[in-house]
């Protein structure tokens, strides 16, 4: 009879304890990360913002999975979301001049065979 009530009594515990999880909690995944990328992205690659999105995406689609979402936290999640599109926009800046660098060599060796392969056309 003791481990029955024992027993009855955890598992009240548990209840109590999911029960009061507040509901922004299933927000904070996604602030946690946006606040952690705003300090970290100085000098993130193509592929980690890459990687950095897919992340997001993932978060976005877990909050958009809940149907009972309060207007507090839609307008938070709306927030965060301009929060990342603005740390995006300005961090992600010498990722782009990287790529359009790398993109100009491959663009100068193009150039460079097609004006050669012209060459020996005409000799």
């Amino acid at each position: 009879m003791k481990k029955l009530i024992v027993g009855l009594m955890f598992g009240a515990g548990l209840l109590l304890l999911n029960a009061c999880q507040s509901k922004t909690s299933r927000i904070d995944d996604l602030k946690d990360f946006v606040e952690q990328l705003s300090e970290d992205c100085g000098d993130y690659t193509t592929e980690q913002w890459e990687s950095a999105n897919e992340e997001f995406s993932k978060l976005l689609d877990k909050i958009n999975s809940y149907d009972d979402l309060t207007k507090e936290e839609l307008e938070e999640v709306a927030r965060l979301q301009g929060q990342y599109a603005a740390t995006v926009f300005k961090n992600s800046g010498k990722a782009v001049m990287e790529e359009m660098e790398k993109a100009g060599v491959a663009l100068d060796g193009f150039l460079d065979g097609l004006n050669k392969g012209l060459e020996n056309e005409e000799k």
